[in-house]
C-alpha cells in the first residue's frame, strides 16, 4: 500500500460531530472537511448530539454554542463528566464575542471557541490542529537529556534548548491570558476577538499576541499582552 492511500485511509477514519440547527453552520463545515476525507456526521441540537457522540465515537465535536433545548456547553459538560468522551475534542462556535459566554463554553471544557461569522479555512485550521496529537519527545533524546542534567554537563544550555521548544509561537482560541475588550481606534467601534498567537523566550518571558478585527472594516488589530499595546497589522 502506497504512503498516500496509507494516509487517506487514516483520514477516512476520522469522524467530525457537527452539531447545529443552522444550515449554515452545518454548510460550513461540510465543504473543508470533505475536502480533507473526513467523515460527517450531522445532529440539529444537543440530545441528538449526546446520542451521536457516545454511539457513533467521533474523532471531533464542531457544535454551536446555542442549540435549542440543550446547548452546546451542556453538551460539553455532559461529555467531560464521562469517562469515554472525557478526552474527546471539542469546538464550540459562539454567537457573539461576550465575554460571560466565551468563559463559560471555556469552564465547560471546549478545547476551542470560535466566533460568528467563522472563516472556513479559519475553522479547518483549528479542526487540523485538535485532531493533530502532541509529539512525544523520542526516546534517545529523552535519555540524553536526563543524562546529561544528572551529570551537569551542559545542562543549561539543554534547559535553554528545552524552554524554547515548548514556547515556539502557536495559534488558539484558547490563550492563557483572555482577551480584552477593545475598540478601533480609527472609528471607535468594537473590535472581535479572532485568535491568539502564544510563544516566547522560555517559560520565564512568555508572549501572547491577540488577533483582532473591526466591526466597520478598518482593518485586523495586534494586542500584545505584556505591554498592553495595540497596533494595526492589516
Amino acid at each position: 500500500m502506497s504512503a498516500l492511500s496509507k494516509m487517506w485511509r487514516m483520514q477516512a477514519r476520522i469522524r467530525v460531530l457537527v452539531v447545529s440547527s443552522d444550515d449554515e453552520i452545518r454548510s460550513l463545515c461540510r465543504e473543508p472537511f470533505a475536502a480533507a476525507g473526513y467523515e460527517i456526521i450531522e445532529a440539529n441540537d444537543g440530545r441528538q448530539a449526546l446520542v451521536d457522540a457516545f454511539i457513533q465515537t467521533p474523532s471531533l465535536i464542531v457544535t454551536e454554542q446555542s442549540l435549542p433545548d440543550f446547548d452546546g456547553c451542556a453538551l460539553c459538560e455532559v461529555l467531560r463528566a464521562d469517562a469515554a468522551t472525557r478526552e474527546l475534542p471539542v469546538l464550540v462556535i459562539a454567537s457573539g464575542n461576550c465575554p460571560a459566554d466565551l468563559d463559560r463554553a471555556r469552564a465547560a471544557g471546549a478545547n476551542a471557541v470560535l466566533i460568528k461569522p467563522v472563516a472556513s479555512q479559519t475553522l479547518a485550521s483549528e479542526v487540523r490542529r485538535l485532531l493533530t496529537p502532541a509529539p512525544a519527545p523520542a526516546r534517545g533524546e529523552a535519555a540524553a537529556a536526563s543524562t546529561a542534567f544528572a551529570a551537569g554537563v551542559d545542562g543549561s544550555e539543554r534547559r535553554r534548548k528545552s524552554d524554547v521548544r515548548a514556547h515556539l509561537r502557536c495559534e488558539t482560541t484558547m490563550p492563557p491570558e483572555r482577551p480584552p475588550a477593545l475598540y478601533c481606534p480609527s472609528c471607535q467601534g468594537p473590535l472581535r476577538y479572532e485568535r491568539s498567537y502564544v510563544g516566547g523566550v522560555n517559560t520565564r518571558h512568555a508572549e501572547q499576541w491577540d488577533m483582532f478585527r473591526c466591526l466597520l472594516a478598518c482593518g485586523t488589530f495586534e494586542y500584545r499582552q505584556r505591554t498592553r499595546r495595540l497596533r494595526r497589522v492589516g
